[in-house]
């Protein structure tokens, strides 16, 4: 079995510091610590490795273990209000994009494509009210 580390993307909550209790995003490794995003922050922080609960991890680790274990919520049951979407990506520009979030240098590939919509959806809206 091998053992399982921290990787980019991984969801996580700060233990200690001036950030303790702040949840985030994994970006990329420094040495012994990690570069976060965090939530509510609009920038990165350089944050110990040993200063991090790491979700995705745990997540990784009790799949590793039991992997025919059924887990998550109840079918039916809904945190949030979204719906899968899937859609084609010319094969250079979502390589310039991975390349660009592997970076820190834009958002989750969630968080662009809702910020991008909502951006259309708001332009279309003020087009339409002006035609009116």
């Amino acid at each position: 079995m091998s053992v399982l580390q921290h990787a980019k993307g991984d969801k996580i909550r700060v233990k200690r510091g001036p950030f303790a209790g702040e949840r985030g995003t994994l970006v990329r490794p420094s040495s012994d610590k990690w570069i976060v995003r965090l939530v509510n922050k609009d920038s990165q922080f350089l944050i110990q490795a040993d200063d991090l609960t790491n979700f995705s991890l745990a997540a990784r680790r009790a799949w590793q273990s039991m992997p025919d274990r059924k887990v998550g919520r109840p079918a039916g049951s809904r945190v949030s209000d979204r719906v899968s979407v899937i859609f084609r990506v010319d094969r250079g520009l979502w390589s310039d994009f991975l390349a660009l979030e592997e970076m820190g240098l834009v958002h989750d590939r969630t968080t662009v494509i809702n910020e991008c919509l909502h951006s259309i959806v708001a332009s279309a809206q003020r087009q339409r009210s002006k035609a009116s």
